[in-house]
């Protein structure tokens, strides 16, 4: 065996031949993939999508401003805990293929459910319990039509021939729940990061949009005005990885890290049913890690989780006016908690 020599006499060559094997192999370009969304004509692909968030309030407090000045009463922090649940389980047939998109999407919404359950505990003065409340919403077992305009470069949703709803619901109604703006320009190697829009949050916070739920029992659909805002605000950028490739069950995935630091802000004009107008101001920030495992042969997303630490507060203000002066008042409630997503998609059988 050949050597070569060193400071502390002649060397093996084999003695060097791991160390220059790692070396070189980190040279050696690596295997490219490019993650794209395949649109298929006729295709069926079912959708599922959980999620679970608990929040405690951390936070509560009354500012009365008056002649005299600010002033803060003690005020006992109720012990509240808020549970939301959320599974929203629909059909995608696409009708006719485009090109990284559909041009026509039949969506069929079989089952849509969601709950909001409220746990205090008792104090001195009040009992404590636990109130649930069912939230329902007219596109459970309606389909709804995606057609894209091209002038308007964009999808309009509207109801099958032959069927009819209420109007409103398609409104906010978003085609896309396959998370394509979550996907790199190009091809990518192991390793190598992109940037998401922050808005693209809205898609992991509500697939296909606003449900238009209201209260199970009510005609009218909840006040969604506050919702809006945060959508329509969201600051911070999702920063993606891609991990590589792998087998999950038979199917080679390509596996798409992401976290992020966002936040959002609302604030609105508020009426009261005496006095002036007040104020309402909500700001929530979101910390959050989480997966996606992409079909490579077939172009769509397998699978989504993801876990996030949240903050939420909510603030009110209104101002009375009386012959010493004037009083404003203002209430803030602070929560934290934690919130789970976890989403599947598979061709239908």
């Amino acid at each position: 065996m050949k050597s070569i020599t060193s400071t502390f006499g002649p060397l093996p060559l084999g003695f060097l031949l791991p160390g220059l094997v790692a070396i070189l192999a980190t040279l050696e370009p690596q295997a490219e993939e490019k993650l794209v969304f395949r649109s298929v004509a006729e295709r069926s692909l079912e959708k599922h999508f959980v999620q679970h968030s608990s929040m405690d309030m951390v936070e509560m407090k009354v500012t009365l401003d008056g002649p005299e000045g600010p002033q803060e009463p003690e005020i006992e922090l109720p012990k509240l805990k808020i549970v939301d649940d959320e599974t929203i389980e629909f059909t995608d047939e696409t009708l006719a293929a485009g090109e990284g998109r559909p041009k026509k999407l039949k969506r069929t919404f079989d089952s849509i459910e969601n709950s909001v359950t409220f746990e205090s505990e008792g104090s001195e003065d009040e009992e404590g319990g636990s109130e649930t409340t069912k939230n329902v919403t007219g596109l459970t077992g309606k389909s709804v039509l995606f057609t894209w305009n091209d002038e308007e470069e964009a999808f309009e949703a509207a109801w099958p021939e032959g069927e009819s709803g209420d109007d409103d619901l398609l409104e906010d109604l978003v085609e896309d729940a396959d998370f394509r703006g979550w996907l790199p320009q190009g091809a990518v190697s192991e390793g190598d990061t992109w940037k998401i829009p922050g808005a693209e949050f809205n898609n992991l916070q509500e697939p296909s949009g606003p449900m238009g739920y209201r209260a199970e029992g009510e005609e009218e659909a909840r006040d969604d005005s506050e919702s809006d805002e945060l959508r329509d605000n969201i600051e911070g950028e999702i920063e993606a990885t891609f991990k590589g490739t792998r087998d999950e069950g038979g199917v080679q995935v390509g596996v798409i890290a992401f976290e992020a630091k966002l936040s959002s802000k609302s604030q609105r004009e508020v009426e009261n049913d005496e006095g002036p107008a007040g104020e309402s101001t909500t700001e929530s920030a979101m910390d959050l890690q989480g997966e996606i495992l992409w079909d490579l042969a077939g172009g769509h997303f397998r699978a989504l989780k993801c876990d996030s630490d949240f903050k939420f507060t909510s603030a009110q203000k209104r101002t009375l006016e009386f012959d010493q002066g004037t009083l404003t008042i203002t209430e803030r409630r602070g929560f934290e908690g934690k919130k789970t997503y976890r989403f599947t998609c598979a061709p239908k059988k």
